[in-house]
């Protein structure tokens, strides 16, 4: 009845649309949530497809049109399923280059090739339209590009996109999150002085918990962004909760940077054909965003 009663009187997509702590810009998770349709609309970006080249040239085409700088990282891997070699591009859009402290917000931008979870046997060689599982990350990031232009930080920020996350098989750690680690062992310069890496954050039933292996490496930002959620009212973040993932902030806790991941959990959708932009939620990416809002602006890191 609440909801129903603040869409009546204009009320909801101003709170999707958001309010933010003093000098901390507004998230539009309306904003976000349309950036997942885009993605989607291009078809599963699985190495390989025409999806996945027409993915690099729509996300550099937007930082041009932001004028911000992009460095772009080609490179090969094998396929886990034979000899082919896969090209695949990692993209870093730097925010205030040269400033530090820097902080380095990152998503994977692939799909995984198989829906290997879905419920029907009869789709599960088809690939995940990744809508939760890829594209929400990246919304949020391209989102936060926009503010960045708007509203420059006081930090400098590299926003990175992580290329074949997912085409790992069951039990073959060591498959996944190809693109982090050859950017993280590649990093030209000076390492970003701390990660987040977002995945999974639009799902429409998505619950976040504290991740073990950022619990262990970057205990004090884990604290920051729990304490922002809890002072924010979002009960689905819940502190008492703790699983470990294997994810893309595990390459970059290997060459020594405090990172966190930021992993929703509960979607029933996860590797089947229904991870759909119709099951992600603006206002799961609007608190998200939020949160990633205040750690940009509002002065936490490096106190």
């Amino acid at each position: 009845m609440r909801r129903c009663l603040l869409v009546v009187l204009g009320l909801w997509p101003a709170l999707l649309a958001g309010s933010a702590g003093a000098g901390v810009p507004s998230f539009d998770g309306r904003e976000a949530q349309g950036w997942i349709e885009r993605q989607c609309a291009l078809g599963p970006r699985v190495p390989g497809t025409k999806a996945h080249e027409r993915w690099v040239r729509v996300v550099t085409t937007y930082f041009d049109s932001l004028r911000v700088s992009v460095r772009r990282e080609d490179f090969r891997r094998p396929s886990p399923f034979g000899a082919d070699t896969l090209r695949l591009t990692n993209l870093i859009a730097s925010i205030r280059p040269g400033i530090r402290p820097r902080l380095l917000l990152g998503g994977h931008w692939d799909s995984r090739p198989w829906a290997d979870s879905d419920p029907d046997p009869a789709m599960r060689n088809l690939p995940v339209p990744g809508a939760n599982d890829g594209a929400s990350g990246v919304a949020v990031l391209l989102v936060l590009a926009r503010m960045m232009q708007e509203h420059p930080p006081s930090i400098g920020v590299d926003l990175a996109f992580f290329d074949m996350e997912d085409m790992g098989r069951s039990g073959h750690s060591e498959e996944y999150c190809q693109g982090s680690r050859h950017m993280a062992t590649n990093w030209p310069g000076t390492l970003p002085d701390w990660v987040v890496v977002l995945d999974m954050v639009g799902s429409e039933a998505a619950q976040f918990g504290r991740e073990a292996y950022s619990v262990q490496q970057a205990p004090d930002l884990v604290d920051i962004l729990f304490r922002l959620a809890e002072e924010k009212g979002y009960r689905e973040w819940n502190p008492q909760s703790e699983y470990a993932v294997v994810d893309d902030h595990l390459s970059f806790q290997a060459v020594g940077v405090p990172a966190v991941d930021v992993i929703g959990f509960n979607d029933p959708n996860w590797h089947t054909r229904q991870d759909l932009p119709m099951h992600t939620s603006a206002l799961r990416l609007f608190r998200v965003g939020t949160i990633m809002s205040e750690l940009v602006w509002g002065g936490h890191l490096g106190r």
